[in-house]
């Protein structure tokens, strides 16, 4: 699985697009604040992440989830542990965590078999 993303500089951390306000990320007027908007995803590189190489499993359905940005936007467990990464298309969310918002989650589903896996819900608090 690879990242997805616009391909454009802005998808990566450090980077600065156009906004009017937090997550706006420019090129549209459609008044839709991206940073409040609940989303699903896959996380990635999940068997690179501390809590897989640490427990070697993944965490089971309903275990809540929260995100940090630490060069780039991490799930993490209760106690802090790393279980996977966003996607790339999501990297407009490290300005909404800059900008004091935080997102609670839950895993959605996950497995160990054919790769360490982790589909995860997301809500902005």
């Amino acid at each position: 699985m690879g990242s997805s993303g616009s391909g454009s500089f802005s998808d990566y951390s450090g980077s600065t697009a156009p906004k009017s306000g937090p997550g706006a990320g420019g090129g549209g007027t459609s008044g839709v604040d991206r940073c409040q908007q609940a989303f699903s995803t896959v996380l990635e590189e999940v068997a690179q992440c501390d809590y897989f190489t640490q427990s070697r499993t993944v965490p089971g359905v309903d275990q809540p989830l929260t995100l940090v940005f630490a060069t780039r936007v991490f799930a993490v467990d209760q106690r802090g542990i790393k279980v996977g990464a966003l996607p790339t298309a999501y990297n407009y969310l490290a300005s909404c965590l800059k900008a004091g918002l935080s997102y609670t989650g839950v895993v959605r589903s996950s497995a160990l078999t054919p790769m360490p896996t982790v589909e995860a819900d997301f809500v902005p608090q």
